[in-house]
């Protein structure tokens, strides 16, 4: 299949990129702000403890919601187009992230303050959950020949981008007095969602529909119903797509999530060190991602994405032995080489490594089983290390062994994929066969 014409790969960028990167924006802001606001003025009359896992409690609905989504939104996708799924989630997200930052507080509403940021989450995890599979999709079917894993990163690459944007909007917030940031000033970056939302809707709404989408649907070879056609024909692929990205998320949202709570409560260090070393590590997974997405393209998808999970088994130890020297040096440096160095491994060749698994009839809906797995391993990974952490009185000893073994496992069924991801696709085209990277 040939990719999409060359004059139209800038938006292809600028919408994977850029698309995904406002949507993690809205998404991870929640996160980081679970960690550091919303414990105190959301769940106010529990102990600082207990407030946090509640916080994170509320952050795990949006996983929950996201593997809703992202099957639904397959479904869909596979079935109308790549953009229109696009369009709607970036638009769910942008209303959602906006309304959180207008929402009242415990104090002012009582109960019905965290029952309506649960609902909103819920709509953020909906709509980030078709929202990256479509963009790794709509990268991966746009590619010249050779470089599937390159632009199948696009999408991934774009995440750390809205990570960096999150946690420097947090970061120049918490420069106010504590009294401020908690009253108003937390929710200054929510409601600067709107403005981001609106250049990305006028970004995407230029993308073209992709050749490969396009041409199964002018010869009327579109699936009826592309779940249960996945779930009939591709029962392994799912497995090892499950798994490689439970394995993955683990392990990033044990840093930037579940390491915020960990070093500002448990102990006691000040958030401008975290959030600057998450900033850092952000920035520089920026250009790792792509670089070992582009790698893969060279020498495989599957070797890198191992060396990925069984770095994340082995970093963990000295993870935590740097971060409680307490010396901002050093916790600078461990997130840094956490974020910008091992998690790349893994996600920037994931793109490519699972869409060239599925043929084109069912691929957005089987790179969306990806987010399955991130139900387990993003959204009850916060709530178990923090419950894990608790058990033995702040020794961070079985979190460690909890994140090497969820990489571990998952690195056993990332051995199972052929070497290989590549498929035919099943829409015929008369000049050309469709060209497929190396996994």
């Amino acid at each position: 299949m040939s990719p999409s014409p060359r004059k139209h790969r800038p938006y292809v960028f600028i919408s994977a990129f850029l698309g995904t990167a406002i949507e993690q924006y809205d998404f991870l802001l929640y996160g980081t702000a679970s960690a550091l606001v919303f414990s105190k003025i959301f769940f106010p009359t529990l102990d600082p403890l207990a407030g946090t896992i509640a916080s994170l409690g509320t952050y795990a609905a949006g996983y929950f919601a996201r593997g809703a989504g992202a099957l639904i939104c397959g479904h869909f996708g596979d079935r109308f187009g790549r953009k229109t799924l696009l369009l709607s989630t970036l638009l769910v997200m942008g209303i959602a992230s906006t309304l959180v930052g207008c929402l009242p507080t415990y104090a002012e509403i009582g109960i019905w303050a965290p029952i309506l940021l649960t609902l909103l989450r819920i709509f953020q995890g909906f709509a980030i959950g078709g929202e990256q599979s479509g963009a790794t999709v709509l990268g991966v079917e746009s590619a010249p020949a050779g470089r599937r894993g390159l632009y199948g990163s696009w999408s991934n690459s774009g995440s750390y981008g809205g990570a960096l944007l999150s946690t420097g909007a947090l970061l120049l917030m918490s420069r106010l007095p504590e009294a401020d940031f908690l009253a108003w000033g937390w929710r200054i970056p929510f409601l600067f969602s709107a403005v981001l939302v609106v250049i990305g809707l006028i970004g995407r709404a230029r993308l073209p529909e992709t050749r490969e989408f396009e041409q199964m649907r002018a010869t009327q070879t579109v699936a009826r119903f592309p779940l249960a056609d996945l779930l009939r024909n591709h029962r392994r692929e799912i497995a090892i797509v499950f798994m490689a990205r439970l394995g993955e998320i683990t392990w990033s949202i044990f840093v930037l999530l579940f390491s915020v709570a960990y070093m500002t409560v448990h102990l006691g260090l000040p958030r401008q060190v975290v959030l600057v070393a998450i900033m850092a590590g952000a920035a520089l997974a920026v250009f790792m991602v792509p670089l070992f997405a582009a790698l893969s393209d060279r020498i495989g998808r599957k070797p890198i994405y191992l060396a990925g999970l069984v770095a994340c088994a082995l970093y963990v130890w000295p993870y935590f032995n740097l971060l409680n020297t307490r010396d901002p040096a050093l916790v600078k440096l461990a997130i840094v080489i956490a974020i910008g160095l091992i998690h790349p491994l893994m996600y920037g060749p994931q793109g490519g490594f699972f869409a060239d698994m599925f043929d084109v009839k069912v691929r957005f809906s089987g790179v969306s089983i990806g987010a399955i797995g991130a139900v387990i391993g993003g959204g009850m990974s916060p709530v178990i290390c923090s419950a894990l952490l608790a058990a033995r009185n702040g020794d961070p000893l079985w979190v460690a062994c909890y994140v090497a073994a969820s990489s571990l496992i998952a690195a056993g069924f990332v051995l199972l994929a052929p070497r290989s991801g590549s498929v035919s696709i099943a829409v015929p085209e008369p000049a050309a066969q469709s060209q497929v990277g190396q996994s």
